[in-house]
């Protein structure tokens, strides 16, 4: 093996399990912001490098977080490694900079480029010679490399495709030696064993799913347990698909175990995070997660898993329920955009993120909703121009699930993806028939020997076997054919490439524009709106008659290009706002908020959006059919009250004022979002309006004040602390006492997640409290020894509770009159001692 000169120098980053990434894998060094030509002195900077394919080598390439792909400005690759094994070896050198091939240079992306070559020179009539064009020393040279020969890609790859199937046979022959470990990883490799079909494999796969299956094992749902749901998850996926091929009853009591504690461990709003929501979180089962909450990735995994877990025969109630609550809660997005990271809103803006639309259309698929199914095999296809390489935490889930959530757009819907990406994946084919992981966009890593990356082999052959469709998760029970069209697929293709194309963007007529605005996808419609405001097309009356089409999609695109591009127009704010009091459409009631509501002072609609305010105040108190989880009052209270710093978009509210705002509208608006299940929808408000309340509004106010400060929201808990930290503050201000026992306790009851910012602020609402407070020294005391020894990884939280206690100990001065009690507005809600 030969590495780089210097090739050790950036420092190996160690993904954690959930590729979320640490701080110092975050940080970015040396980051070019344009491609540097290679061969005049320019040097790469410390983003990794990547495989190149079945040639054998590594080398880095310009490449950066992009809508028109990761490395769509490289025309050059620096090579850093040359494997002694492959067909590179003693071909290329290190440092050799790659500039074309068959005597040309590259005149578009460099790892596209290189990828189409390849493929070429695999062809049989090529015979395995692929001829690149090479800057070394000072001069170009053409180097000729021979790969192995296996022939074109049908036209209907990967079906009827005899290329396909040797890359199988290839991936195959590598993973027959290598041994399976009893972890995600190895769970979704025997997946793709599995899904070849093929029996000299299964051998090796059935001893792998006996010998993770222990008799008697007991999971327990009582405890907060970090990262367990990735365990749990691919563990119960595998073992299900084995046994619906094999029926191999062994596996059935490991299949219950899991299924039913996957079942107990999901929260009341439906969803999972890396852990279950524990009982030790809530005291009862189906309360809220831990963490930093929901992680829509991972529970759509899971969502997967129990419909399968079904047709294993797991039909208990626990199983029953949850499958029900999960539908519920994945539902809501089915049209609307690309299911979120946790528990916040559509995201209509993307095509997918993480590989979340390509699991949702399967779930949705085994769960026989064919609107599901259709809306996310199409979003899948939009994202494919730019090669799904983006995401939260990189492509690694996104390439896991994209090719088999496409073919549930049937048998074009595969193919066209899997043409889309194969440049991506041909660079992932080594010569051992081995797949490799090639890391995420933009970070900094190890150039060198990719092989102690993640094995993405069974992945693949999950992707490939579809044709086989020996799997439920590889299209066992999908339709061959469904509703894509030839027109319909081109038309997606086309939004695809729009989306990371300006100059494209910057061509299409106006016509076009409100042609892309009456889409089904909200995708393509957010890109005719982008379009419309990065253009400054001025055709908002065209806009307001849109609102007033049979075609929903065409209002929605209206109502979003007024957002983008309403240019302060009152008329186009009267109307939205009649609409969306009067119409039972939720979904355009969203995409009016979000319009009444954007902030740019030039193309925005906030400024004509005063009237709007007691509209939002009376809609709050609304419920619909079509919205069981209320979200919608979250997008309200949003709208009305929000005044933080994490959104551009701020309330109208906080803009406007209070002056003038009908109190008793505002007070039962309130308590509706005091109360909504999304700790996000009751933080929105109680910053920016407690302390405007008047006495005897607080008093109307102070149960739903305190229980939403004594209970936590089941669902929205990355933000759901807010409004809790809020009460406490307010109840320390107007010196409730209730709130000082409430407090105390909650130094050690928060979430946990984040305490290092709420402790503090619960021990500020202590100290106001002044001598009052010095009787519950003993608790804070208490509660000081657990930060100490009850936490893994302890901090200086126990510190900052002893130097509260020492200002509560200087106290000389006796209590200053007596504390206000609430009780009477409680309802019951005892003053907590100890537990959730």
């Amino acid at each position: 093996m030969k590495l780089a000169p210097g090739a050790s120098i950036a420092a190996c980053l160690m993904l954690s399990l959930a590729l979320t990434g640490t701080a110092e894998g975050r940080q970015k060094r040396f980051i070019h912001k344009s491609p540097p030509d290679l061969t005049d002195g320019g040097k790469p900077d410390d983003t990794h490098d990547w495989r190149l394919g079945p040639i054998g080598a590594n080398g880095w390439v310009f490449s950066k977080r992009s809508r028109a792909g990761a490395s769509s400005l490289a025309r050059q690759i620096l090579v850093t490694r040359v494997d002694e094994d492959g067909p590179a070896a003693g071909r290329l050198e290190l440092d050799d900079v790659i500039l074309g091939t068959d005597g040309r240079d590259f005149t578009r992306d460099a790892r596209k480029a290189l990828a189409a070559a390849i493929n070429e020179a695999e062809k049989t009539a090529n015979r395995g010679r692929l001829k690149l064009r090479v800057w070394r020393k000072g001069e170009a040279r053409d180097v000729t490399l021979h790969l192995k020969v296996l022939g074109g890609y049908s036209a209907t790859a990967p079906y009827n495709c005899r290329k396909t199937d040797k890359i199988i046979d290839m991936a195959c022959e590598y993973l027959k030696d290598k041994p399976l470990k009893g972890d995600w990883l190895g769970y979704i490799t025997a997946l793709g064993m599995l899904s070849t079909g093929r029996d000299d494999l299964m051998p090796k796969v059935r001893e792998f799913a006996r010998s993770v299956c222990i008799p008697g094992e007991k999971l327990s749902v009582e405890k907060h347990v970090p990262m367990k749901c990735w365990h749990w998850s691919y563990k119960t996926l595998f073992l299900c698909e084995y046994y619906l091929y094999t029926r191999d009853e062994k596996v059935l009591p490991t299949i219950r175990e899991y299924a039913t504690k996957i079942a107990m461990g999901q929260s009341g709003a439906g969803t999972w995070g890396h852990t279950y929501a524990a009982r030790e979180n809530t005291g009862y089962l189906h309360g809220h997660l831990g963490g930093y909450g929901a992680i829509n990735q991972q529970g759509l995994t899971l969502m997967i898993v129990l419909p399968l877990a079904k047709k294993c025969g797991v039909t208990n109630r626990e199983v029953l329920d949850a499958i029900k609550r999960g539908d519920d809660f994945f539902s809501y997005f089915i049209g609307k955009g690309t299911i979120p990271y946790g528990d916040h809103g559509a995201a209509n803006e993307w095509f997918d993120d993480n590989g979340k639309s390509g699991s949702a259309a399967i779930f949705f698929d085994l769960m026989g909703n064919r609107m599901g199914t259709r809306f996310f095999s199409e979003m899948i296809l939009g994202s494919t121009p730019n090669g799904r390489e983006e995401g939260h935490t990189g492509h690694f889930w996104s390439h896991l699930w994209g090719g088999i959530g496409a073919a549930r757009g049937g048998d074009r819907g595969l193919q066209v993806y899997m043409r889309e990406m194969n440049g991506i994946f041909t660079l992932e084919r080594q010569p051992d028939g081995r797949m490799a992981f090639q890391e995420n966009i933009g970070e900094a890593g190890k150039k060198g020997d990719l092989k102690t990356k993640w094995d993405c082999t069974g992945a693949r052959l999950l992707q490939l076997c579809v044709p086989r469709r020996k799997l439920y998760i590889t299209g066992k029970a999908t339709p061959r054919e469904t509703h894509l069209t030839r027109k319909r697929v081109d038309r997606i293709l086309v939004a695809g490439r729009l989306d990371g194309d300006v100059s494209a963007r910057a061509r299409l007529t106006r016509d076009e524009i409100l042609a892309l605005l009456e889409d089904p996808l909200p995708p393509i419609r957010s890109i005719g709106a982008r379009t419309l405001a990065e253009r400054e097309i001025n055709c908002v009356d065209q806009l307001i008659e849109m609102l007033d089409s049979d075609n929903p999609h065409a209002r929605y695109g209206a109502a979003e290009a007024l957002c983008k591009a309403g240019y302060g127009s009152r008329p186009a704010a009267e109307k939205l706002i009649r609409l969306m009091e009067a119409d039972d459409d939720v979904v355009f009631k969203v995409y009016a908020i979000a319009a009444l509501i954007n902030r740019d002072t030039k193309r925005g609609l906030l400024t004509a959006a005063r009237p709007a305010i007691p509209v939002l105040l009376r809609m709050a108190v609304r419920h619909s059919p079509d919205d069981p989880r209320r979200v919608l009052q979250h997008d309200i209270g949003r709208a009305l009250f929000y005044n933080g710093r994490a959104q551009p978009r701020r309330g109208l509210l906080p803009h406007y004022g209070l002056e003038g705002v009908d109190r008793s509208l505002l007070i039962p608006a309130m308590r509706e979002i005091l109360t909504n299940k999304n700790g996000w929808a009751r933080s929105t408000l109680s910053h920016w309006v407690y302390p405007q309340l008047t006495e005897a509004e607080r008093q109307e106010l102070w149960g739903d004040i305190y229980t939403a400060t004594r209970r936590i929201a089941p669902s929205g808990i990355m933000f759901a602390s807010g409004v809790r930290t809020d009460g406490l503050r307010l109840m320390a201000d107007n010196r409730i006492k209730e709130g000082l026992d409430l407090a105390a306790w909650y130094v050690r009851w928060q979430k946990g997640h984040g305490n290092r910012r709420r402790v503090p602020s619960a021990l500020e609402s202590v100290l106001k409290y002044g001598a009052h407070a010095k009787r519950l020294i003993p608790q804070l005391e208490a509660h000081a020894r657990w930060y100490e020894q009850g936490r893994k990884k302890p901090d200086d939280t126990a510190t900052k509770i002893r130097e509260a206690i020492k200002k509560l100990e200087a106290i000389d001065t006796p209590p200053e009159g007596p504390l206000v009690s609430i009780a009477e507005y409680l309802d019951g809600d005892d003053v907590p001692r100890d537990g959730p």
